[in-house]
């Protein structure tokens, strides 16, 4: 069977590196160009240790992060590493063509038959029996295939910071009275921390405005753990999410896996492992109907629309641990002024 996969992150990696396993070798489609190198650490979740372990990557990757208390049967909760060294373990053995953006599906009636892309030397058709939309909140293969999607910028937006200095502690988190978080997570390259903040009207201008060392200083309050990782740290930064959900999980020959298909706020932390388990139940549903891609995606849609489905009932609402009573002025960023 012919996979074209759309998108190379960590859920699109898991599924070409599955389906390698499986005797099919796909076609992993990536906008960036080589040698981007993918700054900052990730705390990958427990969610993802099934699909690696499968690979045989879990136990080098652990390897080379920090555990993440509690630890269950011998396992932690997650792991901190960099993201880039993930990725790099991901690609090794797989074909991937670079700096190559989807401008279109190729279609015969309804079905899509693969897809049409554009790089330095022009555009091509790569033909497909199955196209696999793994590339992130913002898909061009769901906009392209018209699959219905709710999409919505979070309440929640995070200021953040990294860091070259270690953390005696392996993960810190404070919880304000409106349940939001405030984290710091060491790993082998450093600490990397965040205050999650009720988005404000203005943007980033408006919450990066009173900068880096009032962030600083209003973070150690809260978080006094932090101040050998905060010391060096003279920068900050602003990002929004975008929610979505999309209850059409596949049409003939197309279909999509990962934040593509729903994407939730960090603050469950659990998106990485939730797009690298779909990935896993789609090559194995590849890999039972080698020569029916309708059937294969059915029963990857059978299987893991019941799996996923606690997780978006509850959403990111269902980690906030709220204290009652109003929030204090100490925890509010921006400050009050």
């Amino acid at each position: 069977m012919r996979v074209v996969i759309v998108g190379g992150g960590m859920a699109g990696l898991v599924l070409a590196r599955g389906l390698v396993l499986r005797g099919v070798t796909p076609v992993v489609v990536e906008r960036s160009p080589a040698g981007v190198v993918v700054e900052g650490p990730i705390m990958l979740p427990f969610q993802a240790y099934d699909a690696l372990e499968e690979l045989g990557l879990l136990v080098d990757i652990r390897a080379a992060g920090r555990d993440v208390p509690p630890f269950r049967d011998g396992r932690p909760v997650a792991i901190g590493v960099g993201r880039q060294l993930v990725l790099e373990r991901l690609r090794e053995g797989l074909e991937i063509l670079w700096d190559q953006e989807v401008v279109d599906l190729l279609r015969n009636g309804d079905r899509v038959t693969g897809v049409r892309v554009r790089g330095p030397e022009g555009e091509r058709d790569v033909p497909a029996d199955i196209v696999v939309g793994a590339d992130g909140t913002h898909s061009r293969v769901r906009e392209l295939a018209g699959f219905p999607a709710e999409t919505r910028v979070s309440d929640t937006a995070f200021v953040s910071f990294r860091s070259p200095a270690r953390c005696e502690e392996a993960f810190l988190i404070h919880f304000t009275s409106d349940g939001r978080q405030l984290t710091l997570l060491d790993w082998p390259g450093g600490s990397a921390g965040g205050w999650q903040i009720e988005r404000p009207a203005g943007g980033a201008q408006e919450a990066l405005a009173p900068g880096a060392a009032a962030f600083k200083a209003a973070y150690l309050r809260l978080m006094p753990g932090a101040a050998d990782a905060l010391a060096p740290v003279t920068d900050v930064f602003y990002r929004e999410v975008t929610e979505v959900r999309c209850e059409v999980w596949w049409r003939p020959g197309v279909t999509l896996i990962g934040e593509a298909l729903h994407a939730m706020n960090p603050e469950a932390g659990i998106g990485s492992g939730l797009g690298m388990g779909d990935a896993q139940a789609l090559g194995i549903a590849i890999a039972r109907s080698p020569e029916d891609p309708d059937a294969a995606l059915a029963e990857y849609e059978r299987w893991r629309r019941p799996a996923v489905a606690p997780y978006l009932a509850v959403g990111s609402q269902g980690v906030r641990v709220v204290r009652g009573g109003e929030l204090l002025d100490e925890e509010r960023w921006p400050p009050p002024t």
